[in-house]
């Protein structure tokens, strides 16, 4: 199977996604440090500096796209069009991304820094827009019901939502096919 990992930073396992040694796995980031790291971790994989909303590859060039906490950081819009022409039909993407307690977490941590806060007050408003909409002018959390909208839109089919405990955390998971 060929596999994207879109927002791979230092690279990483993906045994937790199901990807075995024999998958043949290409990292995409914005960080050129990062993919110089993830390249002596995994030399056996390919990591190229790019970006989710314009992903370097031909259509149809992807089994599977995943992605761990990055899809959040870029315009979840755009990324998911991209996502959608780089899979093959009948392809999966997986994406872990920020429920509302990880912002709050974050919210009760920005205290007592005005800064910080504002920001995360920031982050809670494009939350609810997304949640509504299935689109944010910037950073949020996003939810099932604004998740879903954005996947549909985006041309998805079978989209199922799960919790996953994680070495770092609890993940709110999104799964979807490529009709």
């Amino acid at each position: 199977m060929k596999v994207l990992d879109l927002g791979c930073g230092q690279g990483k396992t993906l045994s937790l996604w199901g990807v075995s040694v024999a998958d043949e796995v290409v990292g995409i980031d914005i960080d050129e440090s990062a993919l110089a790291i993830a390249r002596s971790k995994f030399p056996i994989r390919v990591y190229i500096q790019g970006a989710g909303e314009r992903i370097p590859y031909a259509d149809r060039s992807f089994d599977r796209v995943l992605s761990s906490v990055a899809i959040p950081y870029m315009n979840i819009p755009k990324a998911l069009s991209e996502i959608h022409r780089v899979l093959r039909p009948c392809g999966s993407v997986g994406l872990s991304l920020h429920p509302l307690r990880f912002t709050l977490k974050e919210l009760r941590s920005a205290f007592p820094y005005p800064a910080a806060i504002i920001f995360r007050c920031y982050v809670l408003m494009n939350g609810a827009c997304f949640h509504f909409f299935g689109r944010a002018p910037g950073e949020s959390f996003q939810t099932q019901r604004g998740m879903k909208l954005a996947m549909k839109r985006a041309g998805f089919v079978l989209i199922h939502f799960r919790t996953q405990a994680t070495p770092e955390g609890e993940r709110f998971i999104v799964e979807a096919m490529k009709p």
